[in-house]
Parts: structure tokens; C-alpha cells; sequence
């Protein structure tokens, strides 16, 4: 089991989140560990309320630009708050500056893993993965490619990180659990789905694209996928 060492930052930040947005949440009787826990990101409400309602710990995936205070800052300034939001250079640059600094510290405070995207170093991304997951730790991804919708309906996700399954399971024989997250905004409830794994017996570039799509459905609120090894719904 994967021992929480996060930062007095997060756990600060995590009060103030659970006061002003109080949410219940719903775990089965036994979960698998480790896991990689699977979000709606929801313009960051996912990951947020996530973070904020687990009761266990997790290592949430973050884009790595949020890691450097000068990356992190570049991309307020230059694209959240001036592109995305239309906000004045000014204005942008005195809200950008004090928030790089914070963001940046929250990040290592929560001990995210950073995301490399498009690059070589994304092998970075996976290896650290890897290591945390041996070390009994579980993740927690936000796989949205338009992360900034905030409909509540699940669009196109990235798949790259369902290749975690082939590094577990070449180091451990074992399969990788996926749990869909699913949030009810409406009700204020976070529920655990049933883990998705990838099946026996089938090529992981064949099964790839059905686990995909049952873990896409299962992200929807209202359905319930069960996949376990070997299991004949997830030879499809």
C-alpha cells in the first residue's frame, strides 16, 4: 500500500477545497491497489474534486509546464489569461506572477508526476509511473484532450496512458486496474466505478481500443461496466 507523504501546501489546500465544495464519497467494499484512478476533467473540476475527496492517497499526472515556476507562469500569462480568458497583458501578468509560485509548489507539495507530451521525455512520464505504481502507490488521470469543456458528457480522451498496463504488467504479471471516477455535480457525490482491466489471452493492441471505449462509457454517470481478467465481456 502506497504511504501518503504529501506536503503541508496540499493539505491546506485540500481543507479549503472540501469547506467550500462539500461532496460525499462512495467507495466499494474492496478496491484493488494500486490503481489508476480515471477522471472526467471537466475544465479541472475532476482532478480538483478529486484530489480534494479521496480518502486515500494518489499521484495525480500534471502537465509538466505547472512544475517550473517560468513554465508555469508562461502559460497563464500567454494562454489561460490572455487567450483563454481575454484577459488585459497587465492584469494577466500580476495575476500569472504571484500564482506561478504557488501552483508550482502545489504541484511538489501533492507530488504529482509530471506530464511530457509530445517529446521524448514522455518516457520520464511512464518510468515514474511505473515506480510509484511498483511502490504500491496509485495514480490519477484526467485523460480529456479538450480539458477545458464543461459539459458533463465525456468526449475524446487521450489513450497513451492504457500503455501503462504493458510496463505493470512485464515487471508484475499482473494486470493493471483502471477505475472510472464518476462526479454528480447535482448531488455532490463521487463514486468509484468497478476496475477495467485488460483480458487474458488477447494482444494488448488488440484489446486497447474496447477497454478504451468501456472506460469512456463507464466515466458517464449511470453506467457500470466489470471487467476482470480473462472475463468474456472484455473479449469483444
Amino acid at each position: 500500500m502506497g504511504q501518503n507523504r504529501t506536503g503541508a501546501l496540499f493539505s491546506i489546500g485540500r481543507a479549503v477545497i472540501r469547506w467550500r465544495y462539500p461532496y460525499r464519497f462512495t467507495l466499494p467494499e474492496q478496491r484493488p491497489e494500486p490503481a489508476v484512478y480515471v477522471v472526467h476533467h471537466q475544465n479541472l473540476k475532476g482532478p480538483l474534486l478529486s484530489m480534494a475527496w479521496l480518502p486515500f492517497a494518489v499521484r495525480p499526472w500534471v502537465l509538466n509546464v505547472f512544475f517550473s515556476q517560468r513554465a508555469c507562469f508562461d502559460q497563464y500569462y500567454h494562454y489561460t489569461f490572455t487567450q483563454r480568458l481575454k484577459i488585459p497583458k497587465i492584469p494577466a501578468a500580476i495575476l500569472a506572477w504571484p500564482l506561478s509560485f504557488v501552483i508550482a509548489s502545489v504541484m511538489h507539495s501533492m507530488r504529482a508526476i509530471p506530464v511530457h507530451r509530445d517529446s521524448a521525455a514522455v518516457i520520464t512520464t511512464f518510468r515514474a509511473s511505473l515506480a510509484a505504481l511498483l511502490a504500491g502507490e496509485s495514480l490519477l488521470l484526467a485523460p480529456d484532450i479538450d480539458y477545458s469543456d464543461d459539459r458533463t458528457e465525456v468526449g475524446d480522451l487521450y489513450d497513451g496512458f492504457l500503455d501503462l498496463e504493458r510496463f505493470y504488467q512485464r515487471k508484475t504479471g499482473q494486470h493493471l486496474p483502471f477505475i472510472p471516477l464518476r462526479i454528480d455535480h447535482p448531488n455532490r457525490q463521487i463514486t468509484c466505478g468497478e476496475p477495467l482491466y485488460f483480458p487474458d489471452f488477447i494482444p494488448f493492441k488488440k484489446a486497447k481500443p474496447d477497454l478504451y471505449q468501456h472506460l469512456k462509457a463507464s466515466l458517464q454517470l449511470g453506467h457500470q461496466t466489470d471487467i476482470r481478467p480473462g472475463a468474456k465481456t472484455a473479449q469483444v
